[in-house]
């Protein structure tokens, strides 16, 4: 039911998507590892009805900070826009795209997807958690990632994808797939993450020892 529901939420906030005009790019701080930071976001208005906000500006080679930033980003949940708190749902296309020293970041807890290309060649992520609310990634989002050792899945169930080359293939070679105990089975056998060599559960102490 509660899957059921998420795939609801997301196709009625690409539909919204889909019928809104006037969408508008803006900025707003972040924490940050260096300090408060400028990041833009990509609100959905209509009649003064705000839908949602992405991060991004919906714009191909765009990212949504520097591309020179060094260290970790951490996206809260939702942003102030004209008056309203507007949830953070997914991580455009292309928002990270080409920050070769971005470290990290935290991604907020009611995601729903993350587009294709969202991180692509970003060499100093090590690590990505990925929210229990996602349910899509497309194609090639981590692609360019070398730098990866460790995913860490916290759905209970894997999100949808539309193949199995989100990540690259060294990361598939070498970095540690950990996923919720209870769901081992369902990611073992899924395209988005089967082909990673290296897997490990999600226990009440968390192993952080890297094979």
């Amino acid at each position: 039911m509660k899957r059921l529901l998420t795939i609801f939420l997301l196709i009625s906030a690409i539909a919204a998507y889909a019928l809104l005009e006037g969408e508008v790019n803006f900025t707003h701080p972040i924490p940050s590892s260096e300090g408060t930071l400028s990041m833009t976001f990509h609100a959905h208005p209509q009649q003064n009805i705000m839908v949602s906000v992405a991060v991004g500006t919906e714009e191909y080679q765009q990212p949504s900070i520097p591309s020179d930033f060094e260290g970790s980003v951490f996206i809260p949940d939702s942003v102030p826009f004209e008056g309203r708190m507007l949830p953070v749902l997914w991580i455009s296309r292309g928002s990270f795209q080409l920050c070769p020293k971005l470290k990290g970041v935290r991604l907020p807890n009611c995601l729903l997807s993350i587009s294709d290309l969202a991180f692509e060649g970003c060499t100093s992520l090590r690590e990505i958690t990925l929210p229990a609310s996602l349910d899509v990634i497309y194609p090639h989002a981590f692609i360019g990632c070398t730098a990866l050792r460790r995913v860490r899945f916290l759905p209970s169930t894997p999100p949808n994808s539309f193949d199995n080359n989100t990540f690259d293939e060294a990361t598939y070679a070498t970095a540690t797939l950990v996923v919720p105990a209870h769901a081992a089975d369902a990611y073992l056998c899924n395209p988005l993450s089967y082909r990673f060599r290296y897997h490990a559960e999600e226990l009440p102490i968390y192993n952080k020892v890297q094979p």
